[in-house]
């Protein structure tokens, strides 16, 4: 069983859709990240496709979780699945490329009671706290937060200028749309998304449950704090949602996009503020 302490899902931009999606069940818990679209227009009906993504997998889990209980490969792959084939029916136009499709972050838990078995895609992250001090960080590595990606990203920030927009600079989309194409792609990266065989290539542990353990599940614009912005270490970004609220955090993270860094320098990103949405829990073993 996991006892949901704390949710939070706060949009980044005025105006914008919050991509972003959250669930749980007595025995899951999910966060889900929709990846900003590059297209110039959307395919679906709806406040962008994103979202529809992130949304539509994040009922289905809720749907399907307690049938597949820890196989997270065969959920997921249902989830993929049955998205494909509602895209298939809704598509208001066919993609003009891979770049075009939705695709989105997650980290997905579940517990049985002895273990806690993760599966996650891209910078979604799961933080583990064990009541006697011991950690864990699971989440998949990503290109994005390199030096050379960061550099490349700060060469065509210079570009914009200090109150443009770069999603409207060709350069800005080229690049994105680029990075975009080799999603799902054995030469690329594995992403959720409409391509069912994501879910074989998704990083997944077990942890066994030796005693109790807090629980952050979040998105990267909720872990930004520690892990871009650098103003807490990974373990006090979860004592701090353990004992600040995550409400705490998201004002935390606000603070430095607008306050300390509006024009993106300190750490060069293309949207000045991110969705943040994290999910706070508590996992205890049973009794053999």
């Amino acid at each position: 069983m996991l006892q949901i302490l704390e949710t939070i899902s706060q949009g980044g931009r005025a105006g914008k859709p919050n991509e972003d999606a959250f669930g749980h069940t007595d025995t899951h818990v999910w966060v889900i990240d929709g990846a900003t679209g590059v297209a110039d227009s959307e395919l679906l009906a709806g406040a962008s496709d994103a979202r529809w993504l992130s949304h539509g997998v994040g009922a289905i889990f809720a749907q399907e979780a307690a049938r597949f209980g820890s196989d997270l490969k065969g959920l997921t792959r249902s989830a993929i699945e049955t998205m494909k084939a509602r895209f298939e029916r809704e598509a208001m136009r066919a993609p003009n490329g891979r770049y075009e499709l939705p695709s989105a972050a997650m980290i997905l838990a579940h517990s049985d009671g002895r273990a806690l078995h993760v599966a996650n895609f891209a910078d979604c992250r799961l933080l583990l706290l064990g009541d006697d001090g011991s950690f864990g960080d699971y989440t998949e590595r990503h290109g994005d937060r390199s030096p050379k990606s960061k550099a490349r990203t700060a060469a065509l920030l210079d570009k914009v200028g200090p109150d443009g927009d770069p999603f409207a600079l060709p350069e800005v989309m080229a690049y994105l749309r680029k990075a975009r194409n080799y999603q799902n792609r054995a030469d690329g990266y594995w992403i959720l998304g409409l391509d069912p065989e994501a879910a074989e290539h998704m990083p997944q542990w077990t942890v066994p449950l030796t005693g109790p353990v807090t629980g952050l599940l979040m998105s990267d614009g909720f872990a930004s704090l520690a892990y871009d912005y650098k103003q807490v270490t990974p373990v006090e970004l979860i004592a701090k949602a353990r004992d600040e609220g995550l409400g705490a955090v998201v004002e935390a993270v606000r603070k430095f996009e607008r306050v300390d860094d509006p024009q993106m320098k300190i750490f060069p990103r293309f949207k000045g503020s991110d969705d943040a949405t994290a999910v706070l829990f508590r996992a205890v073993p049973v009794q053999p």
